[in-house]
């Protein structure tokens, strides 16, 4: 059973490709999962990362990153039918996740964050002002006589 976010992603990137809306609980037939193919997928990663379907060469990726990328891959991947066998182009099956076509549009977008360019990374942020001041509070509040206490305040206080 696939988890319940990748089943968000597979009804986005299904309302994407049918342009009609489907709620979550919405069960996809075997043959509607059989007519995707790299083409839909790579249109639909284009639109979500680039704002268009078919994004020039230079164009940056200004709306999503790689590792968004690679999830949707991911959770579109969990429920094809045929999700082990890599994708065929000549017989035009098997799973369109594992095409070379997805994983070159994942890669260009990884040398875009390697420059710099594009969006920036959500993980790491800077310390908020108050989060400094309830931490420094919880360190200044510590009832034991110990050195290390008085050093981490000392630190944080000089930041």
């Amino acid at each position: 059973m696939a988890p319940r976010r990748y089943k968000a992603v597979l009804v986005e990137f299904m309302s994407f490709n049918d342009t009609q809306n489907y709620s979550e609980d919405t069960e996809f037939s075997e043959r509607s999962l059989l007519r995707i193919t790299p083409e839909t997928i790579c249109r639909g990663m284009n639109m979500k990362t680039f704002g268009e379907l078919s994004p020039a060469d230079d164009d940056k990726p200004l709306h999503a990153r790689s590792a968004t990328l690679e999830f949707a891959k991911k959770a579109i991947s969990a429920f094809m039918p045929r999700k082990t066998v890599q994708w065929d182009p000549v017989r035009a099956e098997g799973n369109p996740t594992r095409s070379e076509a997805v994983n070159a549009l994942i890669k260009r977008v990884k040398k875009f964050e390697v420059r710099r360019e594009g969006v920036q990374s959500s993980a790491r942020r800077p310390i908020e002002y108050d989060e400094f001041i309830r931490l420094l509070t919880l360190v200044r509040s510590q009832t034991e006589k110990d050195s290390v206490r008085h050093l981490v305040s000392s630190v944080l206080t000089l930041q």
